[in-house]
């Protein structure tokens, strides 16, 4: 059986299913780098935002393979 992505629904408002997963790799993301910059390892990183980014789009994979499954 193929598993179509829905949207999700608030009321009469309908999101993309990306979206919360969008949020919480974001939140994941910035968490992270809070940690990162607690234990100082966050001054090895050359190039921060690209970082950043790719942080976010591995949580968002992460997710997307064994959490939420869209």
């Amino acid at each position: 059986m193929i598993r179509t992505a829905h949207e999700l629904s608030l009321g009469d408002v309908y999101f993309a299913p990306m979206l919360p997963v969008m949020a919480i790799a974001l939140i994941a993301t910035w968490i992270t780098t809070v940690i990162l910059n607690k234990i100082r390892l966050s001054r090895y990183i050359v190039f921060p935002n690209a970082s950043f980014l790719a942080l976010m789009a591995l949580y968002m994979l992460l997710m997307n393979a064994y959490w939420i499954k869209i």
